[in-house]
């Protein structure tokens, strides 16, 4: 920790806990890179801030087949069955009138405490420093000294790379006074359940959940259930919005949380001077469905890779950008543009319906896995 006003010093300073987070902590570590994570929470990963879902290594390489040339991320991929929870199979999608449409998928639904702690772990026996109830509150910029100083309630530091995943919101980026964060955000609303009798990821569409969608994820004797509205219909409080579709179904809610799904797709640059974004916090949230913990792992990957090599050799931070784009940049358009859809023409309750019969099935699927373009004519 700093003495007095000398900030401490790190090769690398990571901003957040979660699985974008961890995972670079993982690789730097491995490689013999200086490496500190501080985490605003007490505990990494409580409470949850999404859907706890987690894709399995053929969901992750068939939307990104790029990665399946990367042996450390098939390796790392392999999740114990204890953070993993339920096994889900099958994606149901309800219209506005409950007339399902369904196909497989290769996911699970995990508790988030298990799984980031799992992370987190793994990097911190890598040798990685963790230090949870840090926040950032300050960036301050020396320029005589030329370094900023990341200030926390915790300590100041100093690092010669920062890895922004602090989420949906990039604290590090606003703190920075970047402009270029994540757009298009969704204020969610979620709750741990018993009572439900899925074995299957739900996502239902329609005034439920105006201009968003409202899901439900077992993982086993608990599902996490939520609701995401877009601003123009906040007119009704979320929690009230998610308690009557709670009610609506049985449920019994046991607590509550909260966050931001980023659906304006990627930033336009992922590197800002010595600042590497990874996760949420580089947009990298498919907009169609939300999902984006298997971004932010595959990011946070190429982002501990990209500095090793800018360390070792020299090369500049922005391939970083590149390659995230030679990635995920095409599924994440496609997802925008399957997402801006939607919004166009699922206005209310029929136009809703009328869309998603149109598409069908498949239709809804493309929209989903986002490998193809959607179109309607």
């Amino acid at each position: 920790m700093s003495n007095g006003s000398e900030p401490e010093h790190r090769e690398v300073l990571v901003v957040g806990a979660g699985p974008g987070g961890s995972t670079a902590a993982n690789r730097l570590a491995e490689l013999g890179m200086d490496v500190l994570v501080i985490e605003r929470r007490q505990t990494v990963g409580n409470p949850a801030q999404c859907g706890e879902c987690i894709p399995a290594w053929g969901e992750m390489s068939d939307a990104f087949p790029i990665i399946k040339k990367d042996p450390w991320l098939e390796e790392y991929w392999k999740f114990p069955d204890h953070v993993l929870g339920q096994y889900l199979e099958w994606m149901r999608i309800y219209a506005p009138s409950m007339k399902e449409y369904g196909f497989k998928l290769d996911c699970y639904g995990a508790h988030r405490l298990q799984f980031d702690g799992h992370l987190a772990d793994r990097a911190v026996s890598m040798g990685a420093d963790i230090r949870t109830s840090t926040e950032l509150r300050k960036v301050q910029n020396q320029r005589k000294l030329n370094r900023e100083v990341y200030r926390t309630n915790n300590g100041s530091f100093t690092a010669d790379y920062v890895i922004d995943a602090s989420g949906a919101l990039a604290h590090v980026g606003r703190l920075r006074g970047s402009e270029d964060r994540p757009g298009g955000q969704l204020p969610t609303a979620y709750c741990q359940v018993t009572g439900h009798d899925s074995d299957s990821f739900d996502i239902f569409m329609g005034s439920v959940a105006p201009g968003g969608y409202a899901w439900i994820i077992p993982k086993g004797d608990i599902a996490n259930v939520g609701i995401g509205v877009r601003y123009n219909h906040l007119d009704v409080p979320l929690k009230q919005r998610l308690n009557k579709f709670c009610d609506g179904l049985g449920l019994t809610i046991h607590s509550y949380g909260g966050g931001w799904i980023p659906l304006g797709g990627m930033v336009k640059s992922v590197v800002n001077d010595n600042v590497l974004s990874v996760g949420d916090a580089a947009g990298l949230v498919m907009p169609s469905n939300g999902g984006g913990i298997g971004q932010a792992i595959i990011s946070g990957k190429y982002a501990a890779d990209t500095i090793i090599a800018n360390k070792m050799g020299g090369t500049s931070l922005s391939d970083y950008d590149n390659i995230l784009k030679k990635t995920m940049a095409k599924q994440l358009r496609i997802s925008r543009r399957s997402k801006n859809l939607f919004w166009t023409l699922c206005r209310n309750d029929f136009s809703t319906e009328v869309a998603m019969r149109l598409l069908g099935t498949n239709g809804l699927r493309r929209a989903v896995d986002c490998r193809r373009p959607l179109m309607i004519i």
